[in-house]
Order: structure tokens, then C-alpha cells, then sequence
């Protein structure tokens, strides 16, 4: 039996190596970050190919093995020219911008080429198998099958409200990622669009207009994005616990400022996307996917290296990474890589990133760096050590409460180690933090994020100077920033000149649900001349 099956193993060993290695023989060639899957991933898909090896018909068993390689080559080339990946929402934008995406690509073709050679290789080695290999068994249903599973994931998302293929994720296979955008945009946004009126989106952020103007002022930039954190359980900000009491130190600092800013999503996938690319909104959702504003990119032709450093897990970051433009990065590194020691990646400590930050600044250059937390994600009870916590209850809200503000404490530690580090470096440094989104801890009853709820989007944005006097306009920063201006800012420190202010909140102002697409809800905001704000749920 073994003997009659060796074909069928061969022939999957083959088209294993060649769907791998088309992409990260291409990632390589690119100087994209590799993420390699877990052994699990790497025997599930031998085993499908295995079973592939059983359909009847010489072309068809082709089609079947060689469906992730056909696939793969548009997502390659949509990592060449735009640095990230196909998100559905673009499939639709190809299709009604048809003649603008022509024209354009026209011009970049050469990105195609390369992706194209990776087609064409592996499929002619592919056929040549297929033809060489006699497979001893063969099932006509199993070709029937496959073709009923392509249709089966649209299917599903269109009846369920399914989500998986809204974003692309690092842990699966980049033909498989084309595959799932496909089904998300027939299952979902196909539909959307013919039962509504809904038009395609634009907004201030797709008018947004970036220019070098100066060289940075700054050797290095060091940015912390957070996760989880929410200003009405800081001392900073006024909460009557002491769980920042370091940061309440610095509130009559003149190189500190601190104030409440707005995320553009109460989700992490969609409000980090929107910020590393100075989007919001529908119009956010075009931006991530192109990728022309990205933070690492701009930072880069800026002349600093780019580094992205965090404590979250390749898998917990599988939906952040596609948008970090890997064309423009330098160094990313997940928490298998910062710290390989950890075994409880919801536990991991996020002042394992210093060492690894504190190596980097002390190199020749400039450095834009971007440190990456863990923070006060959920389960708050691993989120502090026992030796820091202050507060403690009896009752179970009560604890839950306690555990997170003990998490707070964690950040205001992170914090002032960090400042030490800064410090103690020579050079001009600028810090930034903002975090992802806010959190909820009972308030009418809601606890964690994904509400379109102000617990939800409103997040602490702190920034530092170190040897250098902070800028005078970072003072005139008003309260309730919006996400989008607080970056907008930051393009400023990168030495460029926007045709918008980070002063004037946008007048067009939408934060989204746990969607990037929007279909999970979104919320206007709207802001008076006194700088406070108003809210309204969009139909």
C-alpha cells in the first residue's frame, strides 16, 4: 500500500516546495520579512496537497495543485509596488477605478515582472510533475468537491456575516490571503454595494498632500504604540487611584504634554492600519491597502532607519504586520524574537523591549523607531507583576478593576524606565505615544473595547522631548486630538509639510468598529469652536 501511495507523497512534497518557495524565495529576493507558519500549518498544508494528488484528470489535478501558486503572484506584486497586501475593499477599487489603475500601473510594470517569473517557473515545474509522477488513484468527486469549497467561503460570509478574509493575515499563505479577499469582497462587499445606495467614501485623508520640507530636527524618534490603555484610569489624566504617579511627575514639565486624543477605530486591526498610514474612514481603508503614507516609508526617505520592535506575538500580530510596509523597514521583530524566553505571550513583559531599543539608538544614524506593547490587553490579571501591584478586591468587578489598573502601574514603570533610557543617550529625541484604543471597565455595563463607545476611542497621547526643547506648537495641541491629526503631527517632526494642520481637528471625522471596512458600525464625530466634540452614529 506505502509503495502505491509514494507517488501521491512525492508529488505533494513538490508542490509544498514550490508554493513555499515562490513566495519566500520572492520575500528574500524583496528584503521582506519572512514569518514562518508553525509545523502544524506546514502538515496541514502537505496534507492537502496530498489529497489533491487523488483528483482524477491530469488537468484538473493541476488546477488543484497549483491554486495557491496562481493565486500567489498578484499578491507579489501588490507587495512591489505598494509594500503591502490585496485588501478586498481594493478588489473593488480595481474594478470602478479600472482605467486610473491601468494607467498607473502602466508605468510600473516592472513590479509585475518579477512576480510573474515566480508564476511561471513553478507552474511549468508543477505541469512537468503532474505529467511525470503516475499517480495509482484517483477520485472524480474530489475535483468536485474543491470547486464546491471556492464557493463555499463567499457563500458562508454572505449568509453568516462571516469575517475571515477582511484582512489580510501574515499566517496564512499569500494565494490563500488573494483567496480570502476574493471571498470576503463576493460574499460581503459585493452585496453590500448592490443593496444600498452607499457610494465609495472620500474624505480630507485621501486629500492629504505630503511634502519634504526640512531635514528632521530630531536624531532619533521613538514612537510606543499602546494597547488597551484608556485616560480615564491614569492619574495623569485625573483618575483618583495612583496608578501613574511617574507621569504625574511630569505634568509641569515644559518638554512633557499630555492630552486626550481620539483612535479612528475601537479595534486594533483597524485603528493601527489607519495610523501607520494617516487614514480614517472609508478613505483609511484605501490608504492602508497603498501604503503611500506610511510612517516607515516616510521615515525612511527621511534617511532614519526604521525599526519595529514588539512584545506581541507573530500569530497576535497577524493582521497589524501587512500594513507596517516591509519595503521601507529595516528591522521588525516580534515577541518570539524579543523575547524567546517568554511562554505566555499574553504575560509578556513589555520592558523586554528597552534592551533591544537602547542597542539601536546607541548605533551611528537616526533612528525611527516604533516599540509595539502588549500593554493592558485582556486578561488583565497577567498584565503585572506581583511585586508592583497596589490594589486589590474582594469582589469580582471590584478585581477585575484592580487588576487592570495594576496594569496601568506596569506602563507608568515602562514608562519611566524608558525616560531613563532617553536620557542617559545622546542626541535630539522625540517621544510619542498613543494608544490603539480605549477600554471599558463596567461603565453601563461594558467591559473591554469594540464599543462605539467614548471608553472605547478615547486614548492618552503623550509626547517628550530629550535634549532639545519640545516644539512650541506641541503645547497648542488641543484637547480630544483625532487620531489622524495626532499624526499628522508627528509627519511634521519627520520634517515634511502637510497641507493639513494637526491643530484643526478634521471636520469629517469617523471612527469605525471591529471592521475595516466599516460594516461593524461607525460613528461622526463632529467638534465645536469651545474644542469639545459630539457624537453620531452613522445609518
Amino acid at each position: 500500500m506505502l509503495a502505491k501511495l509514494r507517488p501521491h507523497l512525492i508529488l505533494a512534497f513538490i508542490f509544498l516546495g514550490l508554493t513555499l518557495g515562490q513566495q519566500y524565495l520572492f520575500y528574500l529576493l524583496k528584503g521582506f520579512p519572512i514569518v514562518f507558519f508553525s509545523p502544524s500549518k506546514y502538515f496541514i498544508l502537505f496534507f492537502v496537497f496530498f489529497v489533491f494528488t487523488f483528483v482524477k484528470g491530469q488537468k484538473s489535478r493541476i488546477a488543484c495543485l497549483s491554486f495557491f501558486i496562481f493565486l500567489c503572484p498578484w499578491q507579489l506584486g501588490h507587495l512591489s509596488y505598494y509594500g503591502t497586501q490585496v485588501l478586498p475593499s481594493q478588489i473593488y477599487q480595481m474594478i470602478v477605478q479600472a482605467g486610473e489603475v491601468t494607467g498607473a500601473l502602466k508605468e510600473e510594470l516592472h513590479h509585475f515582472v518579477i512576480p510573474f517569473l515566480f508564476l511561471i517557473i513553478p507552474m511549468a515545474i508543477g505541469i512537468f510533475a503532474v505529467k511525470k509522477v503516475e499517480t495509482n488513484f484517483k477520485f472524480r468527486f474530489l475535483g468536485i468537491l474543491f470547486a464546491l469549497y471556492l464557493l463555499y467561503n463567499p457563500a458562508r460570509t454572505y449568509v453568516t456575516g462571516n469575517t475571515w478574509g477582511r484582512q489580510p493575515s501574515t499566517r496564512e499563505l499569500a494565494g490563500m490571503n488573494i483567496y480570502l479577499s476574493l471571498s470576503y469582497f463576493f460574499g460581503r462587499i459585493v452585496p453590500f454595494k448592490i443593496s444600498s445606495n452607499h457610494t465609495n467614501g472620500s474624505n480630507l485623508a485621501l486629500k492629504l498632500e505630503v511634502e519634504k520640507e526640512t531635514k528632521p530636527e530630531w536624531d532619533h524618534i521613538v514612537v510606543v504604540l499602546g494597547e488597551s490603555l484608556t485616560p480615564n484610569h491614569m492619574q495623569l489624566f485625573g483618575y483618583d487611584k495612583s496608578t501613574t504617579p511617574y507621569l504625574a511627575t511630569q505634568k509641569n514639565n515644559p518638554d512633557f504634554f499630555s492630552t486626550t486624543a481620539i483612535s479612528s477605530g475601537v479595534s486594533t486591526d483597524v485603528s493601527v492600519a489607519f495610523f501607520l498610514n494617516l487614514g480614517y474612514g472609508e478613505s483609511g481603508v484605501a490608504k492602508a491597502g497603498k501604503g503611500n503614507h506610511c510612517l516607515f516609508k516616510l521615515a525612511k526617505e527621511q534617511g532614519f532607519s526604521t525599526h519595529f520592535l514588539s512584545t506581541q506575538s507573530e500569530q497576535q500580530l497577524r493582521y497589524i504586520t501587512p500594513f507596517l510596509c516591509p519595503a521601507f523597514m529595516d528591522d521588525s521583530r516580534s515577541l518570539e524574537q524579543i523575547a524567546p524566553e517568554v511562554t505566555n505571550e499574553d504575560a509578556a513583559p513589555d520592558d523586554k523591549l528597552l534592551p533591544h531599543l537602547e542597542k539601536i539608538l546607541g548605533t551611528p544614524g537616526s533612528h525611527f523607531v516604533m516599540l509595539h506593547q502588549r500593554g493592558s490587553h485582556a486578561p488583565w490579571g497577567v498584565r503585572s507583576v506581583p511585586e508592583h501591584r497596589k490594589f486589590f478586591s474582594q469582589d469580582e468587578m471590584g478585581s477585575r478593576i484592580a487588576d487592570y489598573d495594576n496594569s496601568v502601574i506596569e506602563f507608568d514603570l515602562f514608562t519611566q524606565k524608558l525616560f531613563q533610557i532617553l536620557s542617559s543617550l545622546k542626541g535630539k529625541i522625540l517621544f510619542f505615544y498613543i494608544s490603539d484604543h480605549g477600554e471599558s471597565l463596567g461603565e453601563n455595563g461594558n467591559w473591554g473595547h469594540g464599543f462605539l463607545l467614548p471608553q472605547s476611542f478615547e486614548v492618552p497621547l503623550l509626547i517628550k522631548s530629550f535634549h532639545h526643547p519640545l516644539p512650541a506648537e506641541t503645547k497648542t495641541l488641543p484637547k480630544y486630538l483625532t487620531q489622524f491629526n495626532s499624526t499628522l503631527y508627528l509627519v511634521n517632526q519627520l520634517g515634511y509639510k502637510t497641507n493639513q494642520s494637526s491643530h484643526q481637528p478634521t471636520s469629517d471625522f469617523v471612527i469605525f468598529g471591529n471592521d475595516i471596512d466599516g460594516f461593524a458600525g461607525k460613528l461622526e464625530i463632529h467638534f465645536s469652536k469651545d474644542g469639545r466634540y459630539t457624537s453620531k452614529l452613522v445609518p
